[in-house]
């Protein structure tokens, strides 16, 4: 084959891998965030139960980023998509059709399971075709990934509002499928790269953990993007409709919004970075200060039961300096030896999530604690709940800023051997 059409098709399949990062935001963010109460309508349930429909999203999803990144090591990054998106489709199918709180609970599950091969798959497979605009490229896949969390605010909420939430998430499915029917015709015509004798071993990421440098980075990011997507994804819309009386659609296209910049912001943090000689410091401290800035407001304003729309305007700030990273990754990277990139991207992303989750049935718990309103058949949170909730949030806001300002300079040269 003429390396020409090798590498067109080479774009076409991280592209339709590229929509499968897509569809995999779209069911990270729809469930539960986009559609809380239709959900607590419809299953009759606690806060706690909605919020654990994306926990068991999560803690799979985190706990597999561990070993997903073990096999990309070893098979390649397209060989694991094949498989796991395989079960992220399963799992997309199977959740609208579930009846029982189990299956429920089961099939995001199995979902999230998929879901979790695609990223570092890609950031692998990207690594091996962009080696020199690795930033950038990565900056790109984001984008489009990102794209999934705009699609599932307000236009997901607008077909809910057409269909019903389990006919929109089966339509999701539906395409989802169409979209791995595509990447595995087009893997079928490319010859992959040999299987690696990589051993099945956890002991890299205890020597990374050994690192200083390491163990700041992945505090700083699991914290910082934990705390961002518990408002993208479980709470965020619901806050805004109980405590500042939003409504549903006005809600939905604040967090579409949301979606819009944190796209925007991971694109042009990697460009940003390499256009200023790859510095990556600064990004990292204004990502402390964003986050410390932003929970502080949103702790005053429950505090003194401060409800206005315009704290949305809190959530766009902490958006906009959240999602960096293109630039935390490119950190990790050159900090670390390259034979530990795979592993060290895994456990970023694997303490990244498991934030999310831990943090959505912290949220959950919290929110129970005191009773909400019920007004027809919508429960909804008092101030004493959020209260509680952006307490936590808070103190971890502060450490996330710490952290930020621990980390060193790199200027995109590897100085692992300097760094400890």
């Amino acid at each position: 084959m003429p390396a020409v059409h090798r590498k067109f098709r080479l774009w076409l399949l991280l592209l339709c891998g590229s929509f499968l990062y897509f569809f995999a935001n779209v069911q990270r963010v729809a469930v539960p965030g986009s559609i809380f109460d239709e959900l607590q309508r419809s299953l009759q349930v606690s806060a706690s139960g909605i919020t654990n429909l994306g926990a068991a999203f999560m803690y799979v999803y985190a706990l597999n980023q561990l070993v997903i990144g073990l096999l990309v090591d070893r098979f390649g990054g397209c060989r694991v998509i094949t498989g796991g998106a395989l079960l992220f489709c399963a799992g997309s199918v199977a959740f609208p059709l579930s009846d029982t709180l189990f299956m429920l609970y089961f099939s995001r599950a199995a979902t999230g399971l998929g879901a979790s091969a695609i990223y570092l798959s890609l950031v692998k497979e990207i690594a091996r075709t962009f080696n020199r605009n690795f930033t950038v490229m990565l900056g790109l896949l984001i984008l489009i990934g990102y794209a999934g969390g705009i699609m599932a605010n307000a236009p997901f909420i607008a077909g809910v509002q057409v269909v019903g939430w389990r006919m929109m998430l089966e339509i999701t499915a539906a395409a989802t499928i169409l979209a791995y029917l595509v990447f595995a015709g087009i893997k079928l015509t490319l010859k992959m790269p040999r299987i690696q004798s990589v051993p099945f071993s956890f002991a890299p990421f205890l020597e990374l953990l050994k690192r200083r440098h390491n163990r700041n980075i992945f505090l700083f990011s699991g914290c910082s993007f934990g705390l961002y997507y518990l408002i993208q994804t479980v709470i965020g819309k619901k806050f805004l409709e109980d405590f500042c009386a939003m409504g549903e659609t006005g809600a939905a296209w604040i967090l579409s919004l949301l979606g819009v910049i944190s796209a925007l912001s991971s694109f042009a943090s990697g460009a940003l970075s390499a256009a200023f000689g790859n510095r990556r410091r600064v990004f990292v401290r204004i990502a402390g200060l964003g986050c410390l800035i932003s929970f502080l407001a949103l702790h005053l304003a429950t505090v003194f039961d401060f409800r206005t729309p315009w704290l949305a305007l809190v959530f766009c700030i902490l958006t906009v300096t959240a999602n960096i990273s293109p630039v935390t990754i490119s950190l990790l990277r050159e900090t670390n030896t390259p034979n530990v990139t795979g592993v060290s991207v895994s456990f970023l992303n694997f303490g990244n999530y498991i934030m999310v989750a831990l943090l959505g049935t912290a949220a959950g718990l919290l929110m129970d604690l005191f009773p909400p309103q019920i007004c027809g058949q919508t429960q909804i949170y008092g101030r004493d709940s959020y209260l509680a909730v952006f307490t936590l949030l808070f103190l971890l806001s502060c450490i996330v800023c710490g952290c930020a300002f621990r980390l060193r300079e790199t200027n995109g040269i590897n100085c692992a051997s300097t760094t400890h």
